[in-house]
């Protein structure tokens, strides 16, 4: 009896503490959420306010301001390597969620890519706009061949452009099938490729589609550290032929984030629901169809 009665006690004191634990991760993610929208007010609002007057350049030195006090509201620690220097071209990159423009791994200027649905979020769209974002609409492939000009005569012009091929976000920890229209605009055009991956020790932060944002964000900002890690190729690849060029990038691309997930294992896998099938691009090196 006093056995059972020193269990139940334990059972009970234990109990308590997870209610107590649970009520405090909701009290951290709610001072979290709302420094993530104090500092996202602040930032694009200094972007918003300076961009009919500054070029791009400036609003994209006030950005790599902001984007610094974002991650440390959130409680995300990067590690891991950058460019050492990146010149015109693509850099490209696997995809988690709307924070992976948060790691790109230089300080040099560049433009990025987005899904046209954002452009309308409030805050984040407003500063993609104030960024100069080339938005897409990735269903369309009218839109994704304008996009494909668009990229094409901006790196003609001397601009870095960033995208993510697989084209939507995943917990990952390796690659959804890769979209190649852009590996073979590079091949054609000559364009270098500047490559590198992201991994997550946490997979809640993976943002797979239907989930929606709000909670997405609460359910991050809960989390008592998440720890980002980045790997960058050593040299940009350049080929003359798209299939190659694109297969060389899921190769490296499997093995860097193989190694990341190995060294840095992923917790909560499956955190988010997810019914996508993935089959492509996965230790495979099979021909890519152009699209």
């Amino acid at each position: 009896m006093l056995l059972i009665s020193f269990a139940e006690k334990i059972a009970f004191s234990l109990l308590l503490y997870s209610r107590d634990l649970v009520f405090m991760r909701n009290i951290i993610a709610f001072f979290r959420v709302l420094g993530v929208f104090a500092v996202l007010i602040g930032g694009i609002g200094a972007l918003v306010l300076t961009s009919p007057m500054a070029s791009r350049r400036t609003s994209h030195k006030i950005y790599m301001k902001f984007k610094g006090v974002l991650l440390w509201v959130v409680g995300i620690k990067v590690y891991g390597q950058k460019f050492d220097k990146i010149g015109p071209g693509l850099i490209i990159a696997n995809h988690r969620s709307y924070l992976d423009v948060l790691f790109i791994p230089t300080e040099e200027f560049f433009t990025i890519v987005g899904k046209v649905e954002v452009r309308s979020w409030p805050l984040i769209g407003w500063a993609g706009r104030a960024l100069g974002t080339i938005w897409v609409k990735r269903e369309s492939k009218n839109s994704r061949s304008k996009t494909k000009e668009t990229i094409s005569n901006a790196v003609k012009d001397g601009e870095t452009v960033v995208l993510f091929p697989e084209g939507t976000s995943w917990e990952g920890p390796l690659l959804l099938p890769i979209r190649p229209g852009m590996f073979y605009e590079a091949a054609d055009q000559g364009f270098e490729l500047y490559q590198w991956s992201l991994h997550f020790d946490d997979a809640t932060t993976g943002f797979p589609p239907k989930i929606p944002f709000g909670k997405h964000l609460w359910e991050l900002c809960k989390r008592r550290n998440v720890n980002a890690y980045t790997e960058v190729r050593e040299f940009p690849i350049s080929g003359t032929d798209g299939t190659e060029l694109c297969n060389d990038a899921i190769s490296w691309w499997n093995q860097s984030l193989t190694r990341l997930n190995e060294k840095y294992p992923m917790r909560n896998t499956g955190f988010w629901p997810d019914d996508r099938v993935f089959t492509s691009a996965i230790y495979e090196r099979t021909p890519a169809i152009k699209g």
